[in-house]
């Protein structure tokens, strides 16, 4: 009886400490979780006016139906789209803005990196990938949430 007794307590004390271990670390994963940028509202209501103007050098090569994709990517890390918005060519020069909202991915966007890419791409097939023949233009790194004026972007040059 006293074997019974010891296995049943070692078989609920190692039970005892898988659930332990578990909360433990459920609750270790939720607090990194909430102390990161992208769940915290330090970037999620700010968001980056840019101008997006087109070389004159290059307007011979644009077809005002092709697509205009305007969007920031991490200076370090994945090259997925943090922000994304598309308009059509024929709207050039234009004004727009980014924020963290039009991320595709919630933990992918503006709030979660601070230094970014901003870039201007018009595309022939209307494809997010970039192809030969897009015509693009981006800027330097650029803390973003430091931002007080609007960022240009100048399209002027063809991908080959």
């Amino acid at each position: 009886m006293n074997f019974l007794f010891s296995c049943a307590m070692k078989k609920d004390l190692k039970t005892s400490l898988k659930i332990g271990t578990r909360i433990f670390l459920y609750s270790f994963f939720l607090s990194l979780i909430l102390s990161t940028p992208s769940l915290s509202n330090d970037g999620i209501n700010k968001s980056v006016t840019l101008h997006v103007s087109l070389d004159p050098v290059l307007q011979k090569s644009l077809d005002p139906e092709h697509t205009l994709f305007v969007y920031a990517r991490a200076a370090q890390g994945p090259r997925m789209p943090l922000a994304i918005v598309s308009l059509k060519a024929s709207q050039l020069p234009l004004e727009t803005q980014l924020d963290a909202s039009m991320a595709m991915m919630p933990q992918m966007s503006l709030a979660t990196f601070p230094q970014v890419i901003f870039l201007a791409r018009i595309s022939a097939s209307g494809n997010a990938i970039t192809q030969p023949g897009d015509l693009i233009g981006e800027t330097a790194v650029i803390e973003w949430q430091k931002l007080e004026k609007p960022v240009s972007i100048v399209i002027n040059k063809q991908l080959k």
